[in-house]
């Protein structure tokens, strides 16, 4: 019979995530990091329509479509959207993009770097046409390389914040805990204002991404596994092979 391992995840999951992590063995424990608060008023969207006719949508993450999708709900007058390309990281992010009738392009480097040198690329192939402003519809607690990539390839780039992160206060008990797993920079910062990494001895710690992975290295100082693909099937399957690998050691 195989053992059963015990980890800690730092973002809510579906029920079927959970039964998926049962299936492998995995007995989770849930500690939100994070809470989003998404924008209600939307005026100066509207305006940023008006003064950019020609514009490109990006997006870093999920939470980023989700308020979108609240802005074409409440202005209920983007039906041009519909097939309309937006450049996305991550996969669950562009099926997001997917459900609200945009057509998603995905870069194989999965983080905000990446996503900047896909549409550096795809602009060099046309390099006599205008170039439009790129919106950047992201959260307060952005990173900044995705801009300053941009705008040292001289393309315009405006972040447009949508949502803000709130860090939780982490009730952490990682006695018997194997794993934790960590689904964005802002849960790694949670985790630390909570004590997380003053307990001592540390379970094996696990990221979604580059992104977070490095963040969660710099912050704790130990080695950080990063998972093959930025979903939580992908995430869950990767953390159940690395634990059964140690305890095969």
């Amino acid at each position: 019979m195989k053992s059963t391992h015990h980890i800690l995840v730092t973002r809510p999951l579906t029920k079927e995530q959970v039964q998926f992590a049962e299936e492998l063995n995995l007995s989770v424990t849930v500690e939100p990091a994070i809470e989003i608060r998404y924008r209600e008023v939307w005026d100066e969207l509207n305006t940023l329509f008006k003064k950019h006719q020609n514009v490109l949508f990006a997006f870093t993450s999920q939470s980023g479509v989700e308020a979108f999708r609240r802005f074409i709900e409440t202005s209920g007058n983007l039906s041009s959207l519909n097939g309309q390309h937006a450049y996305a990281v991550g996969e669950k992010t562009a099926e997001a993009l997917v459900r609200i009738g945009f057509v998603p392009i995905v870069p194989d480097q999965h983080d905000g770097t990446g996503l900047a040198k896909k549409i550096r690329d795809d602009f060099s192939v046309n390099p006599d046409s205008v170039n439009p402003t790129v919106l950047h519809f992201c959260g307060d607690k952005r990173r900044d390389e995705f801009r300053q990539f941009l705008e040292g390839s001289g393309i315009e780039v405006r972040d447009v914040v949508v949502y803000k992160t709130i860090l939780k206060s982490m009730n952490l008990d990682l006695s018997g805990i194997e794993a934790v797993l960590f689904y964005s920079p802002s849960a790694v910062h949670a985790f630390r204002n909570s004590g997380g990494f003053r307990a001592g001895s540390l379970p094996e710690l696990f990221a979604i991404g580059p992104t977070t992975g490095q963040e969660l290295s710099i912050e704790s100082g130990k080695h950080v596994h990063i998972s093959p693909e930025a979903n939580t099937k992908t995430f869950l399957s990767y953390v159940s092979q690395i634990l059964a690998e140690r305890l095969d050691d």
